[in-house]
């Protein structure tokens, strides 16, 4: 086509038709590169709200090709903002009104945030190369980049549910600068081409419960003649945020009333009753009939994420038994 309309000018227009051919000529030739892009979704799984921080590996994979001859480079940068303009550093996934905190980076150690220029960290993850030909293998280049994601720790107030963070066309977006030659260029522009490549976040918060620590309940030494001997101690219970759970203690004999009988060492065959009481004037017995739904006859409470302290009263009827130490485990059942 340039021979054709050099030819034609010079018939009529000589000069000018010379100058223009010559001005199209050594015009630098640019190459019109596109990308596509697609993410994986970042599922974290079931996340303990009470040691909170769990990891996620997700993957970006990209295509791109050009359409001239010659040798053309580029750098494509892959941005990724926030749904609906919200808090950036942390993320948020969302359960109703309920929120927990997340990040995605482009690093296995956590440290560099993959952003977007459009909105919060301005630090979209970035490839380099270069394609030689217009057709063929040397004009397409692919490769995949990985997502690693992190909910944060320290979320021990996390309400347990399924949480999710939504990212759609407009939260995504890819921008090429493609130069001719060999080098590649070390930024990419503001502008963003038409594709994109949206992805879910996604966790399930799950309900949980433990026992922090139990106190020994020590009658003491006393006589033979005493009664009614009584001491307390106290179970430390944590369970997730708004988790109602329901405690049942267990003697060793597998009362379900709370009735439990201490035994001596080998050689004493004696037994010493005692009951568990929920209350200070031990009037409420403190059993194991408790399930997930109900408390029975033992305690129920409700978590917040903290630790929370049970006392538990217990009285032995009579120490007229063989002089002797006597003990008895307790077992402990959190029901949630």
């Amino acid at each position: 086509m340039k021979l054709s309309l050099r030819s034609f000018f010079l018939g009529t227009l000589p000069a000018i038709g010379v100058l223009l051919v010559s001005m199209l000529a050594s015009a630098p030739a640019h190459a019109v590169l596109t990308c596509t892009a697609a993410m994986t979704d970042v599922n974290f799984g079931s996340v303990n709200p009470l040691s909170s921080q769990a990891d996620a590996v997700a993957s970006l994979t990209y295509n791109c090709s050009k359409n001239d001859g010659g040798t053309d480079s580029a750098m494509v940068c892959f941005h990724i903002g926030e749904p609906l303009g919200r808090q950036w550093n942390p993320r948020l996934m969302l359960s109703g009104s309920n929120t927990l905190q997340f990040q995605l980076y482009q690093d296995p150690g956590r440290s560099v945030i993959w952003g977007s220029y459009g909105f919060g960290s301005a630090t979209p993850a970035a490839v380099q190369f270069t394609l030689v030909g217009s057709s063929g293998a040397g004009s397409r280049t692919s490769g995949t980049i990985p997502l690693y994601g992190r909910v944060v720790g320290g979320q021990t107030g996390a309400i347990p549910g399924n949480y999710t963070d939504v990212y759609q066309q407009v939260d995504t977006a890819i921008s090429i600068n493609a130069v001719t030659g060999s080098t590649p260029p070390s930024t990419c522009p503001s502008t963003y081409q038409g594709s994109y490549f949206p992805f879910t976040v996604s966790a399930t918060v799950t309900k949980q419960c433990v026992v922090n620590a139990v106190s020994d309940v020590d009658l003491g030494t006393v006589p033979a003649s005493a009664t009614n001997v009584a001491n307390n101690g106290n179970i430390s219970i944590t369970c997730s945020n708004t988790t109602p759970y329901y405690v049942g203690l267990r003697p060793s004999n597998n009362s379900t009333v709370g009735a439990g009988l201490m035994s001596a060492p080998a050689g004493n065959t004696d037994k010493v009753p005692y009951q568990l009481y929920q209350n200070a004037g031990m009037t409420t017995l403190w059993g194991n009939t408790a399930t997930a739904s109900s408390a029975g006859n033992g305690v129920a409470g409700s978590g917040t994420g903290v630790a929370k302290s049970h006392t538990v009263y217990v009285r032995a009827p009579s120490a007229d038994y063989q002089p002797d130490s006597y003990s008895d485990t307790v077992t402990v059942v959190v029901n949630y």
